[in-house]
C-alpha cells in the first residue's frame, strides 16, 4: 500500500495516529486503519481519547495555546497529562445550534469528545444496537463495513431536526460515501442545510471529492470536510485474508454492580450518547466518572498497571472513568470488527478471542499480551455481561 500525505495541519507524526491492519474476508477493501488514539483496538492513555476530539473541534473553531498543549500530549502522553487535563477544561463557544453526530462503533467516543469541546452542543451517536420499544429516525448503510445498518434514537429529535449545523464525526473517510448516505437521510428528516464532517484521516481522491461537489450542488446543501491528516492511498493488493485462529470465550465471572450512573433501562445507560446528551450533561459526567473511578479503586486494591475495557459502542464513559483511576492506567474497548491476526513484526493485532453478547459476536484482541503486561483488567459494562475475557479481569456494571 502507498500512502501520500498532502496535508498535516498540526504536523502530528502519523506514527502516533495509526497503523495499517488487514480486514478478514472482505473483497471490497482488505485493509483498515488501526487507530492509536481512539482506544478501540490498541491500548492508549485514557485522556488521549478526549484530546483527539478537542483537536478535531479546533479545526472548526481555531488553534490556541490549549491545542498546542494537546498536540504535545499526543506526542508524549506520559509527560503532559496534567497539562492536557487543564487544557480540556476550556471549551469553544459558538452562536450556532450545534448537533454533533458520531458514528458507531468506532467513533462513538470520538464524537462525544468533540461535543465536549463545544459549549451548548447536543450529541447523538448512531447505533447498531436494538432498542426495545423505540423506532429509529434514521436508517442508513455504511460502505466497506462488516455490519452495515446504522440507526438513531434521539430522545429529543428536535435537537437534531432543527440544528443550525450538524457536525458528523468519524475516525477516517476513504470514499466519503457513508457520509453522503447519512446526509441523504438527514436531508429527508431534518431542516438542516449546513454540515461539517470531522475526521482524523481523509483519504478521498479527486474523484470522491468531485462526488461531494456534485452532491452539494444537487441537494443545495453546504458540506465542509475538516481533517487532521489528508492525502491519498493506493492499494493494488486485492487478496482476501482468512483467519480461523480464533478462541471462543464463554467462561463466566461475577459482576460488581456500582449503580452510579443514570440508566435509561436495564440494558442501557442514559448518557452514552445513544439517546442524545446535552453539553451540560457531558460536563456533569466527569464528576460521576470520578466517583466510579474511586469505587473501582476500592475493588482493585494495590495494583501497578491497569487496563480498563469499554464494550462495543460504550467507549467515552469508560475512557473517562479510566482517566481518573490512579496509577499506570490504559484504555481500550472490545469490538465487533473482525481483524486479521499476524505475528509479523510491527503488526499490532497478534491474537483474537471472541465472545457473544446479546447474540452479537465481539472480539477481544491480544489477550495473552494483556494478561502478561497488566496486573488487572477492568471491564466496564452497561448490563450484566459476565464473560471472563482475561484471567485477571474484574467486571463492573455502572
Amino acid at each position: 500500500m502507498k500512502i501520500k500525505v498532502t496535508n498535516n495541519i498540526y504536523g502530528i507524526d502519523t506514527e502516533n495516529l495509526f497503523s495499517i491492519g488487514k480486514r478478514i474476508n472482505n473483497s471490497k477493501r482488505n485493509f483498515l486503519f488501526i487507530s492509536k488514539v481512539l482506544g478501540k483496538h490498541i491500548e492508549v492513555k485514557p485522556d488521549v481519547c478526549k484530546a483527539i476530539g478537542f483537536l478535531l473541534a479546533s479545526t472548526i473553531y481555531g488553534r490556541n495555546d490549549n491545542i498546542n498543549v494537546l498536540i504535545n500530549y499526543l506526542e508524549n502522553p506520559n509527560k503532559f497529562q496534567v497539562q492536557a487535563k487543564k487544557a480540556m477544561n476550556q471549551s469553544y463557544k459558538t452562536n450556532e445550534k450545534i448537533t454533533v453526530l458520531g458514528f458507531a462503533e468506532t467513533a462513538t467516543g470520538l464524537g462525544m469528545a468533540v461535543a465536549a469541546a463545544i459549549e451548548q452542543s447536543y450529541y447523538i451517536t448512531t447505533t447498531r444496537e436494538k432498542v426495545k420499544g423505540v423506532k429509529s429516525i434514521l436508517n442508513f448503510e455504511e460502505e466497506h463495513s462488516h455490519s452495515t445498518t446504522h440507526k438513531c434514537f434521539p430522545e429529543n429529535p428536535y435537537k437534531l431536526k432543527n440544528a443550525d449545523r450538524i457536525i458528523l464525526v468519524d475516525d477516517e473517510i476513504t470514499t466519503g460515501k457513508s457520509m453522503l448516505n447519512i446526509i441523504t437521510e438527514l436531508i429527508k428528516t431534518t431542516n438542516v442545510k449546513k454540515y461539517t464532517i470531522l475526521t482524523i484521516l481523509d483519504w478521498r481522491n479527486i474523484n470522491y471529492k468531485n462526488l461531494f461537489e456534485d452532491f452539494i450542488k444537487k441537494n443545495n446543501v453546504d458540506i465542509n470536510v475538516k481533517a487532521l491528516i489528508s492525502g491519498e492511498i493506493q492499494s493494488d493488493e486485492n487478496s482476501v485474508f482468512y483467519d480461523n485462529e480464533e478462541n471462543m470465550l464463554d467462561d463466566k465471572v461475577s459482576v460488581n454492580k456500582l449503580d452510579i450512573l443514570k440508566r435509561r433501562d436495564e440494558e442501557n445507560l442514559k448518557f452514552t450518547g445513544r439517546f442524545g446528551i446535552e453539553f451540560n450533561d457531558i460536563q456533569k459526567l466527569e464528576e460521576e466518572c470520578k466517583k466510579a473511578a474511586e469505587k473501582i479503586e476500592e475493588l482493585l486494591g494495590e495494583y501497578k498497571k491497569i487496563l480498563v475495557l469499554g464494550h462495543g459502542e460504550n467507549i467515552y464513559i469508560p475512557s473517562r472513568i479510566a482517566s481518573y483511576i490512579k496509577g499506570d492506567v490504559y484504555f481500550k474497548s472490545t469490538t465487533r470488527s473482525p481483524i486479521y491476526c499476524s505475528d509479523e513484526k510491527d503488526y499490532f493485532i497478534k491474537e483474537k478471542n471472541s465472545y457473544y453478547h446479546n447474540g452479537v459476536k465481539y472480539y477481544f484482541y491480544n489477550k495473552s499480551k494483556i494478561e502478561e503486561e497488566y496486573d488487572k483488567v477492568v471491564l466496564i459494562t452497561e448490563d450484566d455481561s459476565n464473560i471472563k475475557l482475561a484471567k485477571n479481569i474484574i467486571i463492573v456494571k455502572l
